[in-house]
Order: structure tokens, then C-alpha cells, then sequence
């Protein structure tokens, strides 16, 4: 997460009678409070406290929707809140949908269903460069220095762990990388492996992740196809669970 401030976020509760916005307004809370100029709960400002975070947000979400009438509820418009633990790197999102539906979903980095979009240098918001980790493999044809090149350029990394490995081979035709948990700037090594490679030949995947807690909306995948760079970001929630249970697997669980 970007901000790194903890909680951000907000849910907009919509029309609301007076009766309801005076429970709203009266209500103690640390973290979140009732803007009646938006209709919404805001995050305010927090002074920290023994509390765990966590706890305390997702309990004042529920008291500030528990105060709202169900016919109001109904016609909640939503949104959501988003909480960072810093030592743990956990995001976690608390989403209320439209009629005052709520669900806790912890982010999940996937790409299976990303949007690509054609990458030309265009400026991007990426991992911070000295906390880039790299992992992915490529090949491509080029020149015959072309795998000393790289791998000179992958030993002057400017980073801050000297964690990972990589592995070049190269034969008369084509060079191999692959590339993991490499400390590196992202850009300098795509740049780097589409001047070396003879056009069309560049193919394969890097994936951009980060060693430090509370980067995944920068995380970012490229790829290389048909002599063209494309780049994605990672999808973070999923509002549905991968398998669906059915009737009769919870009436056994409950049993």
C-alpha cells in the first residue's frame, strides 16, 4: 500500500434521517468517525493506543452500521476500508456493498485475470528501487557478448539485499535468464533485455514484487511477446472464495 498510514478509505452511508444521523454523531470511536457533510464514514485522524488496529476498526465499522435503520441499510451506497499492518505487511479489506452487505477479504496478489496494457517507457508507479525483488525467466536472441552484458549489468545492482540468484546460459543462437528473488532495478534490466535482443526474439515473463511489507499495489508483471513489451498489475481481491461450498458440505461442517 502506497500511503503506508494504516487505515484508509471511506463508506458512504447515503440519505439518512436525522434520528439516525444524531445515534451516528454520538457514537466513540478512534478511527473512524461520521462526516454528515459527504453522508460517509471517514477515517480520522488516529493517535495510536494498546488496542490492536484491527480490532478496533472492523468493531467501530459494525457499531456505526448497527446504528443505521434496516430500512436505511437497504440503501446504503457502500465502500470500503482498507487496513495495512506494518509489521506483518497483512492488507486487508473491509467492504461494505450496496444495501449494507459486508465482507473481509485479505489481499492476494493474481494476474490471472489482469488487464495488460502495451508498455513504451510511459512513466509507471512502481516498487520503490531499492526494494525491488525480481523473479521471472526470458529468452531471446542477440549478440554473442549479449549474456556477459547482462550479467554485468545484474551485478551492479543498487539495491539493499544480497539475497537471490540468477542463471544465464547462452548458446549459438539464444540466451536463457532466469531470475530469482534478484534485488535489481526493474526497468534497467526490461530496457536492458530489449536492446539486447534482436527484435521479435524476446519472449518470457519478470515478475516485480517488493522485500519490504506494504508494496502490493505496485507489484507489477512484463511480458514479452511477438517483439512487443506488456505490463499488468496484479488483481488484489477476490470477493468470491476459489471453490464454492455447497449446501451439503456446510450442513456437515455444522454438524
Amino acid at each position: 500500500m502506497r500511503s503506508h498510514l494504516g487505515c484508509t478509505g471511506s463508506v458512504s452511508l447515503g440519505q439518512l434521517g436525522d434520528d439516525t444521523q444524531k445515534r451516528l454523531e454520538q457514537i466513540a470511536a478512534s478511527w473512524l468517525e461520521y462526516s454528515p457533510e459527504c453522508a460517509s464514514l471517514v477515517v480520522r485522524h488516529v493517535q495510536p493506543d494498546d488496542v490492536p488496529p484491527m480490532r478496533e476498526v472492523a468493531g467501530e465499522l459494525l457499531d456505526f452500521l448497527h446504528a443505521v435503520s434496516d430500512s436505511e441499510r437497504a440503501q446504503i451506497p457502500g465502500g470500503a476500508l482498507y487496513y495495512q499492518d506494518e509489521p506483518t505487511g497483512q492488507y486487508v479489506r473491509l467492504k461494505v456493498w450496496k444495501g449494507g452487505f459486508l465482507t473481509v477479504a485479505w489481499a492476494r496478489p493474481d494476474y490471472t485475470h489482469a488487464q495488460w496494457e502495451s508498455f513504451r517507457n510511459q512513466p509507471v508507479v512502481l516498487v520503490f528501487e531499492p526494494f525491488q525483488r525480481l523473479n521471472g525467466s526470458v529468452s531471446f536472441e542477440g549478440n554473442p557478448t549479449a549474456a556477459d552484458d547482462l550479467r554485468r549489468l545484474l551485478d551492479k545492482t543498487a539495491g539493499e539485499y544480497s539475497q537471490g540468484d540468477y542463471s544465464i546460459s547462452s548458446s549459438v543462437r539464444r540466451v536463457d535468464v532466469t531470475l530469482c528473488d534478484v534485488n535489481a532495478d526493474a526497468l534497467t534490466v526490461i530496457n536492458a533485455l530489449r536492446y539486447l535482443a534482436k527484435p521479435g526474439t524476446l519472449s518470457g515473463e519478470i515478475d516485480l514484487s517488493s522485500f519490504r511489507v506494504g508494496d502490493l499495489e505496485d507489484y507489477c508483471r512484463f511480458s514479452f511477446r511477438a517483439g512487443e513489451t506488456w505490463m499488468a498489475r496484479p488483481q488484489l481481491w477476490s470477493d468470491t472464495p476459489d471453490a464454492p461450498v455447497s449446501a451439503a458440505d456446510s450442513v456437515s461442517q455444522a454438524a
